[in-house]
Formats: structure tokens, C-alpha cells, sequence
């Protein structure tokens, strides 16, 4: 099966994609003081100024329960944000590497995937500066489903990323139309306000939203500090087994072409 063997190619090439990441992560932080302390700080900069001014200025909402809802939202939001838009320009930064030798062309955006989640990981430390900060220091035992959370998250990623990546080379203005999308999909996904406080009517319209349900079950595990309830998981396997599904489908699609395409 093509999946089998793609999958068996990344496995073959690990120390490539090792590589790539490591190369990625360097780059991103080259000349940088602070380094990698950047994903730990970003976040806790964002959040801070996100939850002065909807809490202090908009008045939105008020309370540490806010700021851990917030907190939980943006995270996974950030590293999707992060991963569809350096998928755009995976393989086509590389054309110099593919026209002289021969790499499995999904190396690239899974790199990315990764390397956008090493940030994310180091992103998520900033959860626990967070609560101890707000003096939340009894951790419910839904934390212990952060990990599924977590790879669910990865996975509908990587699904989106791999077919953006081929696609941006066929049509080079994906990446800034992804951008565009991504901007509305913030408002468009329950992180800074619940789902509940969406008028009946349009809720339906905001669940169509595939990342939403992605994002819920952060926001259930460490701000409500519940297990989400089956519903919530149903929802967030199926669409992302949706996006491996297509996603997948389409690098595979367009993958023979790439090189010409490029």
C-alpha cells in the first residue's frame, strides 16, 4: 500500500528527518540571546496581554478560570497556526535538495509538523507557570488525558500540513491564503469565548469548524478539569481522522508532479 511505504520511507530516512528539524529549530532561534526560552516567553506574553485587555479593557470575561480557558485554547490554536503555515513553503524551500538527490518529498512538511511541535511542547511548560501563578495548584486527574489531546492535535496537523505543502506547489498563493483563513478561523473557534455563548441558531455553523472540536478537549481537560465526554471524543477522532484521510490523499495525489512543478 502506498501509506505502508510512505510511512516506511520516513522510518528509513529518520536521521534526514532529524535533520530537518534540527536545522529548522536552529534556524528559527540563530542569533537569538534568549533561544529557546522564546516558546516558553511568547506564550506567557501573549496570554498576559490577551487577558488584560479582554478581562481589564473589553471587560469580556473576569477570573482565573478565564485566563486557564484562554490559555488552553490558544496553545493548540498557535501550534496549528504555526504548522499550516510553515507547511506552505516545505518542499518548495527545498528544491535545490530534491533536483540533486532523492528524498521522500513527505519528509518536508512532516519536519515542520515536528518542529512546530517540539515548540508547542516547550509552549505547553508555560501551562504550569500559569497555574502557579494563579495559585492552581490541585491538577485534576483529567490531565491525564492530555496526552490523547496531544496527539490527536498532532495528527490532524500533520494531515493538513502534508497536503498544503504540495498543494502551495501547484497554487503558490495557498500559503497566503491559509494565512487569511486562519485569521477569520480565530473568531471563528471558541477561544476566546465559549460555544455556549453562541446564540442556539448559529452553533451548528461554529461546530462545522473542524478545529473546534480539536480544541475543545483542551480547554474541557485543563480549564473545566473534566474528562470531555464521549461526544467530544467522537467528534475530535473523526475529523481528524478526516484530515489524515484527505490530507494524505491529496500529497499523494499531486506528489508525482512535484518535482515538475517546482
Amino acid at each position: 500500500m502506498r501509506i505502508a511505504d510512505d510511512l516506511s520511507a520516513l522510518y528509513r530516512y529518520r536521521e534526514v528527518l532529524v535533520n530537518l528539524v534540527s536545522a529548522d529549530l536552529k534556524l528559527r532561534y540563530r542569533r537569538s540571546v534568549l533561544g529557546y526560552l522564546w516558546s516558553l516567553i511568547h506564550p506567557i506574553m501573549t496570554i498576559t496581554i490577551m487577558t488584560i485587555v479582554l478581562t481589564h479593557v473589553v471587560k469580556f470575561q473576569t477570573g482565573s478560570s478565564y485566563v486557564l480557558y484562554v490559555f488552553a485554547g490558544w496553545l493548540p490554536w498557535n501550534f496549528l497556526v504555526n504548522g499550516f503555515w510553515g507547511s506552505g513553503a516545505a518542499i518548495i524551500n527545498n528544491e535545490s535538495v530534491l533536483r540533486k538527490i532523492y528524498l521522500p518529498k513527505i519528509l518536508f512538511p512532516v519536519a515542520v509538523t515536528l518542529a512546530r511541535f517540539i515548540d508547542f511542547m516547550i509552549n505547553l511548560s508555560a501551562l504550569f507557570v500559569i497555574l502557579i501563578v494563579i495559585s492552581y495548584l490541585n491538577p485534576s486527574p483529567a490531565l491525564l488525558a492530555l496526552p490523547v489531546a496531544i496527539l490527536l492535535l498532532f495528527l490532524f496537523t500533520a494531515g493538513v500540513t502534508v497536503a498544503l505543502a504540495a498543494v502551495n506547489v501547484y497554487i503558490r498563493d495557498t500559503s497566503h491564503m491559509v494565512t487569511v483563513l486562519m485569521q477569520w478561523g480565530f473568531y471563528l473557534t471558541p477561544i476566546i469565548y465559549d460555544l455556549s455563548q453562541i446564540p442556539e441558531r448559529f452553533r451548528p455553523l461554529f461546530e462545522l469548524n473542524p478545529i473546534t472540536h480539536i480544541i475543545r478537549l483542551f480547554q474541557t481537560i485543563i480549564s473545566v478539569g473534566q474528562f470531555p465526554t464521549s461526544t467530544e471524543w467522537g467528534m475530535a477522532f473523526f475529523v481528524t481522522f478526516l484530515a489524515l484521510v484527505l490530507g494524505y490523499g491529496v500529497f499523494a495525489r499531486l506528489e508525482k508532479n512535484l518535482i515538475f512543478r517546482l
